[in-house]
């Protein structure tokens, strides 16, 4: 039997490795980090929240709607901030600025509206949380099948699109080398937006599957950012099946090693709850200091070695 622990750990360890992938997928493309990826997922638990709440919608059936918001937003921001910036000759230290900024204004956003929510129906929102609204099954929640049933199928369906499809085969090009692939006849500009499309939708997707099992905060963003940016380094941020690896692994640390230390040292280790948030930033620095490629690199490497 599974504790609720548990089943919060396999919903959030699904769901970073969800976050993670679309995350190494626009740093691989774009060559710098999207500091606004976390804040999709933000907006997708508000938008998941908004259609259960006040129009009656099952949560799951809400899913669509959540991705094509971010996705939608994702392709605004690439539309109306990166575009402009790559043609004026930004670079990924500018871009990587501007993401840092439209996070905290999509941040604020998302606060207003919870704050527009409290005034307007006299409901506290400063948590998205539907799981009173999940079905159960056996006596388990229903996001516990689901959420890791959704981030396989997506992982699934994303290689099946890189690898067979026209246009997926296009992006792999275009994250190659990007001139190379306009030279052969790709719209770089469609693929990119395509690729802003494709990982604001996961991450929202993403935030909208957690507010089943976990309080999506208002504010939460940012530690959900460097958990997610912790788990794309881990996996390589030049390999997207790493991601999922570093997503997991980087998911059950942080929520397991506390508890770990906690039962070493008894009460003397009840202050190690307080930090929960720091254990990505320790595993990040971690794997800057020892394998700065992440797992895909010392797996080659390990290749080379034998061979």
């Amino acid at each position: 039997m599974l504790d609720e622990f548990s089943v919060r750990l396999i919903v959030y360890a699904s769901m970073i490795s969800t976050l993670c992938v679309g995350f190494t997928l626009t740093h691989m493309i774009e060559r710098f980090p999207n500091f606004a990826h976390a804040d999709y997922a933000s907006i997708g638990s508000a938008v998941a929240y908004t259609l259960v709440r006040f129009y009656g919608f099952n949560p799951y059936a809400s899913w669509p709607f959540a991705a094509l918001a971010g996705g939608l937003i994702g392709c605004v921001l690439y539309i109306l901030v990166v575009k402009p910036l790559r043609r004026t000759g930004g670079d990924g230290i500018r871009l990587a600025f501007a993401m840092f900024a439209l996070s905290r204004i999509l941040a604020t956003l998302v606060a207003l509206y919870s704050f527009w929510v409290l005034s307007k129906f006299r409901i506290h929102a400063r948590g998205f949380l539907l799981r009173r609204w999940d079905f159960h099954l056996n006596g388990y929640p229903g996001i516990l099948f689901t959420a890791p049933a959704t981030a396989i199928l997506l992982v699934i369906l994303l290689h099946l699109f890189l690898t067979r499809s026209r246009l997926g085969i296009a992006m792999r090009a275009v994250t190659e080398d990007p001139t190379l692939a306009s030279c052969l006849g790709v719209n770089v500009s469609r693929i990119h937006l395509l690729s802003w499309f494709l990982t604001g939708s996961m991450a929202a997707l993403a935030g909208a599957v957690l507010s089943l099992a976990m309080s999506v905060r208002i504010g939460g963003a940012e530690e959900l950012l460097i958990t997610v940016f912790a788990g794309s380094v881990l996996g390589g941020l030049e390999n997207i099946y790493g991601a999922v690896v570093g997503g997991f692994a980087v998911a059950f640390i942080q929520k397991i090693l506390p508890g770990i230390v906690l039962r070493l040292l008894g009460s003397l280790g009840i202050w190690v709850a307080g930090f929960e948030a720091l254990t990505p930033i320790i595993v990040l620095v971690v794997i800057l200091m020892v394998e700065p490629g992440g797992l895909t690199a010392l797996a080659k490497r390990i290749t080379r070695t034998r061979i």
